[in-house]
């Protein structure tokens, strides 16, 4: 398919453009400086669960809703917060030529200040855009449209992944442990919207799309199966991020009081 492909072209170029961000930053500063090697992997790691869900799970999604919801939850929870953890500003910056990069390096540390200090912004809209593109693209009509056209359809990917990274980097900024309950909060908001959807999918009585409506019987069992998908799949990845926060925490709280009691951290911070 034309859309595949071009998703398959897109995702090779972003490839090449970080790798070339990373090579050039690790020339001027040294390895390892600007963009850590760990990071690096993770982006890398998020590029592979995009192919992997604009190709093979793409080429089953136009006749299972299990395999599309297993896209979308790929797309959401396992891609997203590889590539925003892998630090794209910076590698996306050095990527550039050496003028660029200077008129660009004020915006790109404005935004950084931005969400270290206003993380807990950036969460809200991002949680807000993000639970709107999936509530809404899973209504019937516009559900089935995305299916019938490949361009709606990419645009479709394209909401779910730019939303889902802009969430899991903003909250990669609220990790402060002043803003520790805040974060886990947001994360549990954040896994509402999936979660309800995934359960109403699960617990139905009859098929919503009648696209998949269309291949026979087995339409029903379909939907309920990418429910549970949707439902526990999508919500066990949230709990991993709310663990990760709170080792996050503790391991900050470790390092301002090695050796301390829990219950003798009142005076830190």
């Amino acid at each position: 398919m034309v859309a595949d492909a071009l998703a398959g072209a897109v995702t090779a170029v972003v490839g090449a453009v970080y790798a070339r961000g990373v090579r050039r930053a690790w020339a001027a500063a040294g390895p390892g400086r600007v963009v850590r090697a760990g990071e690096a992997g993770s982006f890398a790691a998020g590029l592979v669960a995009v192919a992997v869900a604009l190709g093979p799970l793409d080429a089953r999604a136009e006749a299972s809703l299990t395999a599309h919801m297993a896209q979308h939850v790929v797309l959401l929870v396992v891609a997203a917060p590889l590539l925003a953890l892998g630090a794209p500003l910076q590698a996306l910056l050095w990527a550039l030529s050496d003028d660029r990069r200077r008129r660009l390096r004020p915006v790109s540390r404005r935004l950084e200040r931005s969400r270290a200090h206003h993380g807990l912004r950036w969460v809200a809209v991002a949680v807000t855009l993000q639970s709107a593109a999936m509530l809404s693209w899973h209504v019937p009509g516009l559900y089935d449209a995305a299916l019938g056209a490949a361009a709606l359809h990419a645009v479709e990917h394209l909401s779910y992944l730019a939303t889902a990274v802009l969430f899991w980097w903003s909250l990669a900024g609220a990790g402060h442990r002043a803003r520790m309950g805040a974060g886990l909060l947001a994360l549990f908001i954040a896994a509402l919207p999936g979660t309800a959807l995934g359960a109403a999918m699960a617990l139905a009585h009859q098929p919503w799309y009648p696209v998949y409506a269309r291949g026979g019987g087995g339409a029903l069992a379909d939907q309920q199966m990418a429910g549970v998908v949707m439902w526990a799949v999508a919500g066990a990845v949230y709990v991993v991020g709310a663990t990760g926060l709170v080792v996050t925490w503790l391991a900050a709280v470790e390092r301002l009081a090695p050796g301390r009691p829990p219950g003798s951290l009142e005076g830190i911070g």
